[in-house]
Parts: C-alpha cells; structure tokens; sequence
C-alpha cells in the first residue's frame, strides 16, 4: 500500500469544508470512527466503509494489486526511494521518532502533531542530501514509562544523513517544538 487512505480521505474532507462530525452524522457513525479511518491504518475498517465514506465526500475508491516490496521484521513498509544497503564513511542512520521524542520532551505545548513534525524532518533532511534507508514503517509499542506524558510516535521512517548535519537537524527540531498558533489558529514556525 502506498499509503493510508485514511490520509487521502481526511485531504478530501477538509477541501470539501467538512468536520469529522458531518460526515458522520451521514453515515451514522461516531466522529471518533471518522478519525480512526483517517489517522490509524491498523484500524479494522472494511472496503464497504471507504466506499461509503468516500462518496460522502463526492469520490470512489478504486482498488489495485501491487507487488508487496520486501517485508521488514514483519511490518510492511513503504518505501518511496531505493533502499540503500551500505553507508558511505561519513553518514549515519537516524529515525524520524528520535526527533518527534526530542519536540516533545523539550516543547510539551508544541501544537504540531507528529505526523507533522516527521514530515517536515523528513523535507529538511532530504534537502540536505539525506537517503531513505526504510520508507515509514510501523513501530512496535514499547511499555512507555509513566511518567510519559505526550503520545508517542507510531511510526516511523530511518534516513542516512551526514554526520556533519546532525546538529543542524537537531537545531530544526528544536525550531518546530517551538511552534506557535497564531491569532487565526495557524500553526506557524519560527524562522530561527
């Protein structure tokens, strides 16, 4: 699967100016349905019920069969780049969670999801040269010590940086858990 549908439906609501709760309210659901449908790929949900939905929202679904890439430790992954098997000298390997873990322990008000805050990594990473090394992949929960108090990432995806650029990400994270909404309730980011 190239990505959740969830996702490309939840677009399509909002271009449509819809709230979870309206399209809801059309197939006599729970809004919470509505946002599992479009948030958790594990959630249990049938074709029917994307058909369904997706025609509230004035769309179809259509259906492929794609050759499944290589399955890694029993998870499947979604690979949009080559993977790459060996490492130049000077790279390392690192994971979109590490940086979601460092905004939320240093930012706790941060208004990002984390989704978000993986995605912009992942763009300002990319624009330095990094390598997908595993497409996003879903994460094994691990027992979260109590003391926890954000919701910790679900998935995750490994890129090679240069050893040199790790600061530099390290600094774009702290950038986005500094994150803000403004006064019409956009999320806006610091520029420095």
């Amino acid at each position: 699967m190239a990505g959740w549908i969830g996702r490309d439906l939840e677009r399509l609501r909002k271009l449509r100016g819809l709230r979870r709760e309206d399209v809801a309210a059309q197939l006599s659901l729970s809004p919470s349905t509505i946002r599992n449908i479009e948030h958790d790929e594990r959630y249990n949900v049938s074709l029917d019920l994307l058909r369904q939905v997706a025609e509230v929202l004035g769309a179809t679904v259509r259906i492929s069969i794609d050759e499944i890439p290589e399955q890694h430790d029993g998870y499947d992954t979604t690979v949009s780049e080559p993977v790459v098997t060996e490492l130049p000298g000077d790279r390392r390997v690192v994971t979109n969670d590490r940086f979601i873990r460092l905004v939320r322990e240093r930012y706790p008000a941060c208004p990002l999801t984390n989704s978000q805050i993986g995605r912009r990594m992942w763009q300002f990473a990319h624009s330095r040269g990094a390598v997908l090394m595993k497409g996003r992949k879903q994460l094994r929960p691990s027992p979260s010590p109590s003391t926890v108090t954000y919701r910790v990432p679900t998935t995750s995806a490994e890129y090679a940086v240069k050893e040199r650029d790790i600061a530099a990400l390290e600094g774009f994270a702290d950038r986005l858990g500094r994150a803000f909404k403004d006064d019409k309730g956009r999320v806006l980011v610091p520029i420095q």
